[in-house]
């Protein structure tokens, strides 16, 4: 315990992930356990695993976790099974970052401007991605467990750069996703 008038030490931040099983050979999850590995090996991180499909998500989250390795002064978790798309959201806003195969989970990173890293397994990923003005970390066939935890490490240290850089293109994003509704309720009325 900390002496009185002492501050405890800061928690670590936490850094969402949300993966999916794709390759049936499971090496892109592999790939996904040793770019976390290095993360937490490299500074201290809450891994945060977020299931946002059940079961599927679940047992790619587990199998990732078991291959994670000595994570030092880091701690890798899992959130109960993510069915509720609110819960989900607010699961993503208390992150500090995020890196997902899952577009959901990107795509709720970005509304919340939780800077985000994803890892692309469809073009759908890398449209939604170039759409921000990023670039996938990796893919489902190539992911640097070193570059990964460099850039991570950039998200962590600096999320303000981040959200300066991506604002305008997330403000774009959303006004975009209005639009629909706002049409359709006009000709409700």
């Amino acid at each position: 315990a900390a002496a009185a008038g002492e501050a405890s030490p800061p928690l670590p931040p936490v850094v969402g992930v949300s993966l999916r099983h794709w390759r049936k050979d499971g090496a892109d999850l592999a790939r996904a356990a040793a770019a976390l590995g290095a993360l937490a090996r490299s500074r201290a991180v809450r891994l945060r695993f977020l299931p946002f499909h059940t079961p599927s998500d679940v047992e790619a989250s587990k199998v990732v976790m078991e291959q994670l390795g000595d994570l030092g002064e880091s701690s890798a978790e899992i959130v109960s099974p993510g069915d509720d798309p609110q819960a989900m959201l607010l699961e993503v806003s208390r992150c500090d970052a995020l890196f997902g195969m899952r577009l959901h989970a990107l795509i709720y990173a970005a509304n919340q401007s939780v800077p985000l890293l994803g890892l692309s397994y469809d073009p759908k990923i890398d449209q939604f991605l170039n759409r921000l003005g990023l670039k996938a970390a990796g893919t489902t066939d190539s992911l640097d467990p070193e570059a990964f935890a460099l850039a991570m490490g950039r998200l962590l240290d600096e999320p303000a750069q981040w959200r300066a850089e991506h604002g305008a293109a997330i403000e774009r994003l959303k006004r975009e996703a209005r639009t629909p509704a706002k049409q359709i309720a006009a000709k409700l009325r």
